[in-house]
This record gives structure tokens, sequence and C-alpha cells, in this order.
């Protein structure tokens, strides 16, 4: 169980570098988002139990992010369309196992409300990060103002880990704090060059990330357990989202060597694909891949649920 669950904290912490996936999201297709939530909210009241579980997801989670964040940036940079495709793949492959959870049977008003105003309000988020003009910033100076905006970074960030269908790169991207934040700290973490620096970010942006999950995770398991319809089919609503979002990330790495400074392949997609039709394939391929893993996924957490219970 310890060792599963390091696993499955590696698996969640993948997505917190990943521009557009979402933690929740993945949380959700492993099987332990509820208990996620209850080991939050509890932590407490129920000290020891939320530990267990808790300690060995929280050490999967921190050797993902700070693993993998370099990797990750270099694959992207080299070509985003590949690495992203697959990931599409993986949140479009789950989407029947949410719709199922939610336990919807019939036309449910509410529920298809609380969906589609989920489905836009992150839209919107989306559309604002694609058409804002401003730059992000790539350093911080660390004086008082900016440890309190780390924190608020690490609150937002929390939530997003929290509400699946939501990207916290993605929310970083928007608010212009990505390449503060996972590029030059994150992924050079290790760079001793910059140590002090480094770790001064690191453990304001945790204190942030511990602030929010333990405001957000009662929220969300409260209204779990009151509105499961609802709370599902606004999941379902963010994941949809969340899969247009990611599409848009992808960009061609032909036009420039900073995955910041690419060009989209939206602006010009058949262009892209009559110039890499293997790339292409290769892209879809891996589309497909992540779907059937999605799908592997969610049948081990239904096979784990019907044990339990």
């Amino acid at each position: 169980m310890f060792l599963e669950l390091i696993i499955k904290g590696f698996i969640v912490g993948i997505a917190f570098i990943i521009p557009g996936v979402s933690g929740g999201t993945l949380a959700v297709y492993l099987g332990i988002y509820k208990k996620l939530l209850d080991s939050i909210g509890n932590i407490f009241t129920d000290f020891k139990n939320s530990m267990k579980f808790l300690i060995p997801f929280a050490i999967g989670g921190v050797i993902s992010v700070l693993g993998l964040a370099k990797l990750f940036g270099i694959l992207i940079e080299w070509n985003s369309y590949i690495v992203l495709m697959f990931f599409i793949g993986l949140l479009a492959g789950g989407l029947k196992h949410i719709y199922l959870k939610s336990q919807v049977k019939s036309l449910h008003l509410p529920s298809l409300i609380s969906g589609g105003l989920a489905f836009m309000l992150l839209l919107l988020v989306i559309i604002i990060d694609k058409t804002k003009s401003t730059e992000g910033i790539e350093y911080f100076n660390l004086v008082f103002t900016d440890y309190l905006i780390i924190i608020g970074l690490g609150i937002v960030g929390a939530t997003t880990m929290i509400i699946p269908g939501i990207s916290g790169s993605a929310m970083l991207m928007v608010l212009g704090f990505y390449t503060a934040i996972v590029t030059n700290v994150i992924g050079n973490v290790l760079n001793f060059d910059n140590l002090s620096y480094n770790l001064r970010v690191l453990v304001f942006f945790a204190l942030g990330i511990f602030i929010g999950i333990i405001l957000f995770s009662k929220l969300i398991s409260f209204l779990l357990d009151k509105y499961p319809k609802q709370t599902y089919f606004a999941i379902l609503g963010f994941i949809i989202a969340s899969i247009i979002g990611v599409f848009l990330e992808i960009k061609d790495p032909n036009s420039n060597v900073s995955f910041e400074n690419q060009k989209p392949i939206y602006q010009d997609l058949w262009t892209y694909i009559s110039e890499n039709p293997w790339i292409v394939i290769i892209g879809l391929t891996l589309l497909v891949l992540g779907y059937i893993s999605s799908q592997y996924l969610t049948k081990i957490e239904l096979k784990g649920s019907q044990n339990e219970s």
C-alpha cells in the first residue's frame, strides 16, 4: 500500500508540470480522490490515519515534480504535440468513468447546469490566457510583497490540485508566473548556484499550497457528499474544457527554440499537419495509447471500489 501510494502520488505530481493537465483529474482516475480529500480534511482530527495516506502520496508527488520538471520541460520544447497528445488521450479516456460516478440515469437539469457553468468558467480562463498581451515574470525580487504573491500562487496551485479538470500549470501561465515558479525554480531546484533563492521560493510556495489544500478540501468533500451529481458533472465540465486547453498549448517546435515563444499550431493547423505527417501520426498513436491507459486506470479503480464494498 505504501509503495502503491508513492506511485500514485508520482503520477498525480506529473500533472503539475504539464500545461493544461489536472492533478485532481488523475487522482479521480486513480481512485484516490475522495480518500485524498478526506485525509487532508481530517488531518487535525485523525492525524495518524491521515498521515498514513498523505506521507507516501506526498513523497511520490515531490519525487515526480522535482525529478521530472526539467525533463518534461525539455520534451515539451522538443515537441509539445507528441507529449501533449498522450495527455489529451489520458483525459478523454476517463470521461465516461466520471459520468458513471455521477450516477445520473436520466436528464437532470441541475447537473447539466453545473457542468455547463464549470465548462464555460474554465473556457473563459483559457481564452483570457490565450488573448492576454502581458508577458510573465521570470524571477522574483523576494521583497515582502513577493513572498505574499508566492503564498497566493501556492493557494491557487492547491485549488487546482483539489478541483479536477483545472490545471495548476495552466493557471500559473494565465497569471504570468509559470516560468518564475516551474521552469526557473522547480526545474532548477538542484542548481546550487541559486540554491538559497530556489529554497526560499519553494518554502513559501509550499506554505501557500498547504493553506489552500486545508481550506478547499473540506468544501469539495462536502459537495461530493451532499451534491454528488452536480459536483461530478461540474468535474466533467472542467475536464472537457481542459482538453481544449491542453490542445491549445500545443506549439510548433520549428518556429522557435523556446516553448514559450513557439507558434501555437491551432493558428495554422492544416500547414502543420501537411508539413509534419509522420509527427502527426505518432501523436495520434499516443493519443490512442493515452486513452487506453486511462481506460485501464479507471477499470482498476472500479475493481478496487467493488472490492471495498
